[in-house]
């Protein structure tokens, strides 16, 4: 086996593995995309009390919990983890844009961040299927060449 086809061969197997990569990462961004999407076009942007703050850990982290009322007139709690610092303050209103078919389906933020960050899912989308493509054709290429080659 000469050299030639050593590095094909390993441009073979390790082409695999980063599509199959590249494969994972579409199906999470594209949840992702769907759900800002989501967001961006039927979200409601309204003010979220910040009710609990529990530090847990040695690192910094906090489990918070926000309150925000639907426009049915419900009250519903959003739950998640944060960093510790100065901009949370318990009792205080933070901006958060929910989905009203579905209180679950929360971004902290405004509406123009919502689009800032469906804006990023879209290149992170283009980047992974970019990923996934260059390394299935690289695949391909070096089966190919291997299959070609003299020896």
């Amino acid at each position: 086996m000469n050299l030639v086809t050593a590095v094909l061969v390993c441009f073979i197997i390790a082409s695999v593995p980063v599509c199959i990569f590249g494969l994972m990462l579409i199906s999470g961004e594209r949840s992702e995309l769907r759900k800002m999407t989501e967001l961006s076009e039927s979200g409601v942007e309204v003010p979220a009390r910040l009710v609990s703050l529990v530090p847990f850990g040695k690192r910094g982290y906090a489990h918070v919990v926000y309150e925000f009322e639907t426009p049915d007139g419900g009250t519903v709690r959003h739950q998640k983890g944060a960093s510790r610092g100065p901009a949370h303050v318990v009792g205080h209103l933070y901006p958060l844009v929910h989905d009203p078919e579905n209180t679950q389906r929360v971004h902290m933020g405004t509406l123009s961040t919502v689009r800032k960050e469906r804006k990023r899912r879209q290149g992170y989308m283009r980047n992974s299927q970019r990923v996934a493509l260059l390394s299935f054709a690289a695949g391909v290429l070096a089966a190919v060449g291997l299959i070609v080659s003299p020896s």
